[in-house]
């Protein structure tokens, strides 16, 4: 009786689930039974499913297998879109998504100062400034400063080199939650003053810690390197520790900063003693309390420059401001726009290509309509047929995600080799775990995207007409107007595309034509950084590159020779006030200036043209005479309709009181940091006006191709000193090319994208004409046998086509005019709404798609209507 009992409540269990359960009386039963009607149920329902699914995909393979062709096709178009847009979002990943390699990055910002009333945004900060916000600021853990220069390195495994500094407040690693992956880290004693200095390279550090590289490079990663002596500058400094393996300070583009350091080291300078507010040394960073918000640090941080403004009189008339911004917001804001645009522009790609795909599949269910009228007789529900054929569309998705990944990482290795400099974190870029599912769920959302219309549709079938006599009739009404609209879809978001990719080559022609300010071409560069260790005396260091500049220019093919700091397009600035009379009685009325500090014959060399008065001559650097020249912006900003040669200005170089000096020429405006923009206006100083500096860069131009003099000139150098090394050979049209590439890199990119959306717009519309040509034929063959023309036949196809088509490019250019001003911060002297390049597109799309419609409407003009209505 039990048993039979336990026989029934199983059999009950798996009819109506855990509700017999309630009906035990024994517990220990009860508690069986209750397992078995439970879990009996939903493991066959779920090992059902798992079967019914198993068999869908099966199904799937074989539907595939039997039409290769159409598998293929549908499997490389969205194999491209998702390879696109796999490649990209590697970027975005790297650049946009991925924390800063520090600890907890979400609380590390940068502390700029901005020169409001000067046009600066990167400014800056005094050991005052920092001594202010670490003592009035209470919204931070700690703040750090440095800045970056160059050196001369000997000592160790290897020739003397030119290496990148960082001069860095003690608290730097800390503040970043970093150590040494050997040795030790700075501590305060490492960075006790030596007097009173505003010079920090004339003060030699006690301690430094070597980048991974240049211990992997110097002393092939001995560990005995630690405690050894190098000479850096002329100084000998002690090791002290190594860097963690690829440890960079990221830093914003434009601030003059280097994130490729090679020594850090602790400035001696005495904070307390420094000589003015104007001396600016520190960029700096810092690490926001837990709890912190930026608001309130921005808050505190606008009182401390309010009081710094009623402290100094110099930073109230220039505006003088902080901005604090989080670190890795400031290192990619200037690609941010650029970036996203990319992301972008693939998006469109993968929503064209599920489109084309999606548009195959619908003219592949019109053929299968047959085939799906029986299942559905045979009684299989529509939420069984729209199963089945999402999961084809899965199986063609995920086929073309393996696809697409290969593509990407051929992606992957062209954006590397055309990346810009400026385009930070670059080395992390690869296909990860994250871009993995990334490709999985684009791979996912295409299925749906491209598989759910033609399933709709395809999975309601006219019974009476599929199985019919005529076995497969013509396309319904509302399956011509989806595939219509897909097309016209396809040709607008195309449409966008080519818009943006136009506006991008006009933006590169019009940065081809920018002229720089001088002749980059047969123009040699490189830097010399002279030891001040060695070199204390100003007249050690002019005769110094007094006699290099002789035996330069006595070299075989050398046509003139100069040097000058900073150099043009080199991303580094120099900066300060300028006035006029007015500026006496007016704080407010200085400008502000980039500063270049020159050489004799700098403006021959370069050949920068000379618009009014003279340049230098050597009684002016001899002498040390009170005179400048400025270039054609600032003459034009400060005396309009006026010729300034011979007129005075105010200007302050290394003091915080402005002098007099006389303008004695004005010269053609150089691009100094970008060739987008033509920045600010300079003034050209002789080298005396900061004692010689011993770190210039010099400019050789030549009648040869400059890249054979660079063995001569290291000769030249070791001669005079056999341990000082060349810095940065180059040639002045790479600092050219550079300028260009980020415009280069948007060009190219997106100009691919919009050539493979256009093939697969025109693909599309190719491929919905010649079905409905299909579709028509024997209607075409009685129109023909009724004595049609067939340039009456031809016009009827094309009409339809280009009918589709300005559909398309009316969509287009309305959504165009909104896109592309997203698109503002990536032209050069081109409006987003440009109306030659929105017109020039339209009609290049008009033509393209007039030859895509061209064929299926030459076929349908040569039907035989005899063939046409026996097939019939």
């Amino acid at each position: 009786m039990g048993s039979r009992l336990v026989q029934r409540r199983l059999l009950t269990g798996l009819l109506t689930g855990p509700l017999t359960c309630r009906r035990s009386g024994n517990h220990n039963l009860g508690m069986n039974v209750y397992i078995i009607e439970i879990h009996r149920p939903i493991a066959l329902a779920t090992r059902c499913h798992m079967e019914s699914l198993f068999n869908d995909v099966r199904y799937a393979f074989r539907t595939l297998a039997r039409s290769p062709v159409f598998a293929a096709i549908a499997i490389i178009t969205i194999g491209l879109g998702i390879g696109a847009n796999t490649a990209i979002f590697s970027v975005v990943n790297a650049v946009l998504l991925r924390p800063l390699p520090y600890d907890q990055p979400d609380r590390l910002v940068y502390v700029w100062g901005e020169l409001r009333n000067r046009n600066i945004e990167y400014w800056p900060a005094s050991p005052f400034d920092l001594t202010d916000f670490r003592e009035q600021g209470t919204q931070f853990e700690a703040l750090a400063g440095v800045f970056t220069g160059q050196s001369s390195l000997t000592g160790g495994d290897g020739d003397p080199v030119q290496v990148e500094f960082g001069g860095v407040t003690p608290n730097f690693l800390s503040v970043l939650g970093v150590r040494p992956a050997i040795g030790r880290d700075f501590v305060p004693e490492d960075a006790e003053p030596i007097g009173q200095n505003a010079d920090p390279n004339a003060v030699p550090p006690a301690a430094v810690l070597m980048s991974h590289g240049l211990w992997l490079r110097r002393f092939g990663g001995d560990s005995a390197a630690i405690g050894r002596t190098l000479e850096v500058g002329g100084n000998a400094v002690e090791i002290i520790g190594v860097m963690p393996r690829g440890f960079k300070l990221f830093v914003p583009a434009g601030t003059g900063l280097s994130s490729n350091v090679d020594l850090w080291f602790a400035p001696r300078i005495d904070f307390d003693n420094w000589p003015t507010r104007a001396n600016v040394i520190f960029s700096v960073f810092g690490r926001l309390k837990p709890g912190a918000s930026l608001e309130q640090a921005q808050s505190e941080m606008d009182g401390i420059a309010a009081r710094i403004r009623e402290e100094d009189q110099l930073s109230e008339t220039s505006g003088y401001y902080v901005r604090i911004t989080p670190m890795q917001r400031d290192i990619t804001q200037h690609v941010r726009p650029l970036v996203l645009a990319l992301l972008g522009a693939v998006g469109f790609v993968l929503l064209i290509a599920c489109a084309n795909v999606s548009n195959l599949l619908l003219v592949r269910a019109s053929a299968r309509e047959r085939e799906v009228a029986i299942r559905s007789a045979l009684g299989g529900d529509r939420g069984r047929l729209i199963r089945q054929m999402l999961v084809e569309s899965g199986v063609l998705a995920l086929a073309g995600g393996v696809v697409g990944l290969a593509l990407a990482w051929g992606g992957i290795q062209l954006l590397l080799a055309l990346r810009p400099a400026d385009l930070p974190r670059l080395e992390a870029v690869g296909i990860d775990f994250i871009v993995l599912v990334f490709t999985l769920l684009a791979a996912l959302g295409a299925a749906l995207l491209f598989g759910i219309i033609p399933a709709l549709q395809a999975s309601k079938p006219h019974l009476a007409d599929s199985l019919g006599e005529r076995g497969q009739t013509s396309a319904r009404t509302k399956q011509r107007l989806v595939r219509n609209g897909i097309v016209v879809l396809e040709v607008a978001l195309s449409l966008v595309l080519l818009i943006g990719a136009g506006l991008m080559v006009r933006s590169f022609v019009e940065l081809q034509r920018v002229r720089p300010g001088f002749n980059p071409e047969n123009l040699l560069t490189f830097g010399v950084q002279l030891p001040f260790a060695r070199y204390q005396e100003a007249e050690q260091r002019a005769n110094f590159v007094r006699t290099l500049d002789e035996r330069i220019e006595s070299l075989p093919g050398v046509e003139s020779t100069s040097a000058a700091f900073p150099l043009p397009l080199d991303g580094v600035f120099s900066s300060g006030r300028y006035g006029t009379e007015e500026a006496l009685t007016d704080e407010t009325a200085y400008g502000q200036a980039d500063y270049r500090f020159v050489l004799p014959d700098y403006f021959e060399t370069m050949e920068t043209r000379l618009l009014a008065g003279r340049t230098f001559n050597e009684a002016d650097f001899a002498d040390s005479a009170a005179v400048v020249l400025i270039d054609r912006r600032l003459a034009e900003l400060t005396w309009p309709g006026e010729s300034p040669v011979g007129k005075r200005m105010l200007i302050r170089v290394t003091t915080n009181d402005a002098q007099w000096v006389e303008v004695i020429g004005v010269v053609e405006h150089q691009r100094s940091q970008t060739l987008a923009a033509d920045g600010r206006e300079t003034v050209y100083f002789t080298t005396r006006y900061v004692g010689d500096p011993g770190g210039l860069i010099w400019m050789v131009r030549s009648v040869i191709p400059p890249e054979r003099l660079a063995d001569q000139i290291r000769a030249a150098v070791a001669e005079m000193d056999p341990l000082l090394p060349l810095a940065d050979v180059r040639t002045m049209a790479e600092y050219v090319n550079e300028a260009r590439a980020p415009t280069r890199f948007a060009l190219i990119l997106i100009g691919v994208f919009s050539v493979v959306a256009l093939v697969l717009a025109a693909v599309g519309l190719y491929g919905v004409i010649s079905y409905v040509v299909r579709q028509r034929t024997a209607e075409i063959g009685v129109r023909i046998a009724f004595g049609a023309e067939s340039g009456k036949i031809l016009g009827l196809v094309l009409r339809q086509g280009l009918t589709l088509t300005a559909m398309g490019l009316a969509v287009g250019l309305v959504a165009a005019f909104w896109v592309t001003r997203f698109m503002e911060s990536l032209l050069v002297g081109i409006a987003p709404s440009d109306p030659v390049t929105f017109a020039g597109i339209a009609v290049l799309f008009v033509a393209i798609a007039t030859a895509a419609c061209l064929v299926p409407a030459r076929r349908a003009a040569r039907v035989d209507p005899v063939v046409a209505l026996r097939e019939e």
